[in-house]
């Protein structure tokens, strides 16, 4: 809903504009932005781009504000762009349109703009800063941003584990470790990630759908994540919930699977992905290049610990989603990681940008991986 003629300070419609940024889920491989006019402390006019391809931030709250955008401020999460691509460069309209100055949270680090666009707003006479409220435009676009670093997807190791990290019984069972609370939090992971990636071993011992309730986000945006199992051996049952139509599947599989496997996963409406050979098995650094190319910008793993070994191995999880619960298994219950050949504490991975979130008598524990030097 629009706040057109709401009161609002420079610091006031940032927090808009990222509020507004929010609601572009689905812009990727383009980053999510939101835009706000102000002129004579009202809010003039806002707006957030939607979609890949489609109309930018900054020109719909342009639109939006109109002739009161002369002489007034633009307030964007990140740097306008001064290239041409599947729509014109937004410096063009923002001087054209008369804004007198242009705060942006954060700069572009696309090698088309990074720094360009300040510099050229600044050459045609508009006061340009940067760096308000930076980290929480950065953690937006966290997705967008590992894809230029790496040209992979934004990989998120979720687990649910208890206090002395174990992921499972003994006999396998391991619903439920967490309680509702984190589940519900689980189910609006879900619907912020393009896909959801599961080993093959977990489709055969939990049988999880991986769908949604009705709009956990709140967004009004129900469209669920693509899941992606991978299998090296082929050998997925196709009564599995995974392929009950709900959402689209996608099963990873090894150059050289025979046919016939291939074709019980197309008959039961799953796509078919041939990975190349890696560690343990897949590439699984080339299957995040694969979903990156498909428009899947964030991938949630809810894989068991083998596949969460491998990609903490390989540095592919670059967050980590843990919801630690107040249980108890011992040393007969199955571990969250398997051996990563670290030896001493100083070898240790580490989180950066920690946040601890409580959730009923659970503690959501989120971070950013830093891998060693390789």
């Amino acid at each position: 809903m629009s706040r057109q003629g709401a009161p609002s300070s420079e610091s006031g419609a940032m927090l808009r504009a990222l509020e507004l940024a929010a609601l572009g889920r689905r812009t990727f491989p383009n980053p999510m932005v939101g835009a706000v006019v102000l002129k004579d402390g009202r809010i003039v006019g806002e707006g957030y781009h939607s979609c890949c391809g489609g109309p930018h931030a900054e020109v719909l709250a342009l639109r939006e504000a109109g002739g009161e955008a002369r002489g007034g401020t633009l307030v964007v999460t990140l740097e306008p762009c001064c290239h041409t691509g599947r729509t014109g460069p937004c410096v063009a309209e923002i001087v054209a349109a008369g804004i007198s100055k242009v705060v942006a949270a954060m700069e572009d680090p696309d090698p088309r703009v990074d720094g360009g666009g300040l510099r050229a707003l600044r050459e045609a006479g508009v006061e340009a800063s940067c760096g308000m409220m930076g980290s929480e435009a950065a953690r937006l676009n966290q997705a967008y941003l590992c894809y230029l670093e790496t040209g992979r997807s934004l990989l998120v190791l979720k687990m649910a584990v208890t206090l002395d990290g174990r992921i499972a019984a003994p006999d396998g069972s391991s619903r439920w470790i967490s309680g509702e609370a984190s589940r519900a939090e689980v189910a609006r992971m879900r619907a912020s990630s393009q896909a959801v990636l599961v080993g093959a071993n977990t489709v055969r011992l939990d049988n999880p759908a991986l769908g949604l309730p009705t709009d956990p986000s709140g967004s009004g945006d129900t469209t669920p994540p693509v899941r992606i199992v991978v299998t090296r051996s082929g050998r997925l049952a196709p009564n599995s919930s995974v392929f009950d139509g709900s959402a689209p599947t996608v099963v990873a599989v090894p150059d050289g699977l025979p046919g016939s496997a291939e074709a019980v996963f197309e008959d039961n409406g799953a796509a078919v992905w041939h990975i190349p050979a890696g560690p343990g098995g897949l590439d699984l650094g080339a299957l995040l290049r694969m979903t990156a190319a498909e428009g899947l910008g964030s991938v949630l793993c809810e894989g068991g610990a083998s596949l969460a070994t491998s990609l903490v191995r390989e540095g592919l999880a670059a967050r980590v989603a843990f919801f630690v619960a107040s249980a108890i298994l011992g040393g007969e219950g199955r571990a969250s990681l398997d051996a990563l050949g670290i030896s001493s504490i100083g070898g240790a991975l580490r989180l950066s940008e920690v946040r601890h979130t409580p959730l009923g008598p659970d503690v959501l524990v989120e971070g950013s991986v830093v891998y060693r030097s390789r």
